[in-house]
């Protein structure tokens, strides 16, 4: 296994011209933060290097929980008392809400395909998994799917952009989900840390963290093949495709570090941070994601520079608390 071994930056804060903002932010926008129950909203703003947290954004009346979307264009939030809601991000702030008909008022969990044109929701109380498409100008609810044509209740679950795969795990299983008739098992593991469908729209990657795999799954719509992409990955947690859709990030909580695996080759190359990354949250730019961001702590942001990387930290807000979810996962 070749390993490249990056040095952290840890650079100073640029402070003027930063300044905590609760209304829309001037500078440039590198991305959106929740807190740990996903009520409120922080704008993360200005350069590597230089990056700031916003004051807690106005949010709308009764929004009551949020999930960004990668690339943070957008927010799916349930609303007390009302329907679901696309929420729309703009120039750093909230910009307006789209009402989602027929969508599920509240889910346990909510995994987004890594385009973000669609959604998969799940719902314990309601029994269902739903697929929202068309995401995020014209959503449309693309199946609605009975919980019951599974074996075990999902612990978390993938999607297709364009929501034609459906795909639903617990912690030793990974389900191919039809629209109609019952689910299927496509691969078991140890323990399945994170799903996700391929920018190819058939293919799927999922870590183990029992036994440190990340193993790729071609073409879950059909017969199946499963294969190990890499492996030695101590606790493999979120895993996340490039934008290119050549390699594979994997989360490592353990090693405090990130992997990046070739598709095509397996070849890993490491990268290591300065603390623990708890997932993989995609900003707005390109292979750019938050790992880190827990209460009355500095934030951490790794992105792919050419073929190296590298860690910056956000400085800690002082007006609340923030924290991503510890495995990775969309929730």
């Amino acid at each position: 296994m070749k390993r490249l071994v990056m040095h952290r930056f840890l650079l100073p804060v640029v402070a003027a011209g930063l300044a905590m903002a609760a209304g829309p932010i001037s500078g440039p926008v590198a991305g959106f933060v929740t807190d740990s129950s996903r009520t409120q909203l922080r704008t993360i703003f200005g350069v590597p290097g230089a990056y700031g947290f916003s004051d807690a954004l106005p949010l709308p009346d009764g929004v009551s929980q949020i999930r960004l979307a990668p690339g943070q264009q957008y927010a799916l939030v349930e609303r007390a008392n009302s329907s679901a809601a696309v929420l729309f991000l703009e120039n750093g702030a909230v910009d307006r809400l789209l009402p989602l008909d027929g969508a599920l008022a509240t889910a346990d969990w909510v995994a987004f395909s890594s385009g973000a044109g669609s959604a998969l929701l799940f719902s314990s109380s309601a029994n269902r998994l739903q697929v929202i498409g068309g995401l995020p100008d014209a959503p449309r609810i693309v199946a609605n799917i009975d919980a019951a044509s599974l074996p075990e209740s999902p612990a978390m679950g993938a999607v297709s952009d364009d929501g034609s795969v459906i795909l639903a795990a617990s912690a030793t299983a990974l389900y191919r989900v039809p629209q109609t008739g019952a689910a299927q098992v496509v691969f078991s593991a140890g323990s399945i840390r994170s799903v996700v469908v391929l920018r190819n729209g058939t293919d799927a990657a999922l870590s183990d963290s029992a036994s440190g795999a990340v193993h790729l799954v071609r073409n879950v719509t059909s017969k199946s093949e499963a294969a190990v992409l890499a492996s030695g990955l101590d606790e493999a947690g979120a895993v996340y495709p490039s934008s290119d859709g050549l390699s594979l990030f994997v989360a490592q909580s353990k090693a405090a570090g990130i992997a990046s695996i070739n598709l095509a080759s397996g070849e890993v190359k490491s990268f290591p941070t300065a603390v623990a990354a708890g997932g993989l949250i995609p900003l707005r730019n390109r292979d750019t994601f938050l790992i880190s961001a827990r209460a009355n702590q500095p934030g951490w942001v790794f992105y792919r520079d050419g073929d190296g990387g590298r860690v910056v930290f956000v400085p800690a807000a002082t007006d609340g608390a923030r924290q991503i979810p510890s495995k990775g996962s969309a929730r």
